[in-house]
């Protein structure tokens, strides 16, 4: 894989013996998630890359991004490749990869046509005997990947979210599971309008990484900032900048 990314922050030190500018922490992005992150290889975009821009260049990190589909990103991930960026944590995760502070939370809603009969979602297990459409890769925050996991469920799994936004238009699955910001940007293509049937989880978006002390010694310069700028006015003008993109 090529890294040749628009967004490339240079560390503010050279390194001292060599002369030369830091190696690069390279993150991976899930290309087909509007507005939160989306655009392939160099033309990635969204608020998840604009927020880690942002806190790399006060941390002082060099940064590298790439978007690729979201499996795509979870291998190289586990390959000890690169970080990943708007990760939710689990369990699963915690054991195995280290984890910035949260850079800001989002929403995981249930969506469905709008002429659909279904009515309003009051526990999770009002999703069992319903054609569920997931992002492949995700999580969707513990309690509901559990809820997913059980094999009565009926899941389809599908890379990109325009695409499980045409399963539902088709009628392939009864509901979609994506991230709430999500839904006004696929909606767009579709011919016929959807409604959002409930609020499901709630959930911080986090820079994930392979283990190692590269990888935690660029988290902890990064933290600090994470911590003192996900609610101010600087990133809330960010996140609005993509959000209207």
């Amino acid at each position: 894989m090529t890294w040749c990314p628009r967004i490339f922050l240079f560390a503010l030190g050279l390194l001292p013996a060599l002369g030369l500018a830091a190696e690069p922490l390279r993150v991976a992005f899930d290309a087909g998630n509007p507005p939160a992150m989306w655009g392939n290889g160099q033309a990635v975009r969204g608020v998840q890359p604009a927020l880690l821009a942002a806190a790399a260049q006060a941390a002082g990190v060099a940064v590298a991004f790439q978007g690729m589909p979201w499996p795509r990103a979870i291998e190289g991930l586990e390959r000890g490749e690169h970080c990943v960026g708007g990760a939710y944590k689990n369990a699963e995760r915690l054991a195995r990869y280290q984890f910035s502070e949260s850079f800001r939370d989002e929403t995981v809603v249930a969506v469905t046509l709008a002429r659909s009969p279904l009515v309003a979602l009051r526990q999770l297990s009002d999703l069992r005997g319903l054609r569920v459409g997931l992002h492949r890769g995700w999580s969707y925050g513990e309690e509901l990947d559990a809820a997913l996991a059980d094999p009565a469920q009926n899941v389809t799994r599908l890379t990109f979210g325009n695409r499980l936004f045409l399963a539902l238009e088709s009628g392939k699955v009864d509901v979609v599971l994506t991230d709430g910001e999500n839904v006004a940007y696929e909606a767009r293509a579709l011919r016929r309008p959807v409604r959002v049937l409930a609020e499901l989880s709630r959930n911080g978006t986090h820079l994930m990484c392979p283990q190692g002390p590269a990888f935690a010694s660029a988290l902890a310069r990064l933290n600090p900032v994470i911590l003192s700028q996900r609610n101010s006015a600087n990133w809330e003008v960010l996140t609005q900048q993509q959000l209207k993109r």
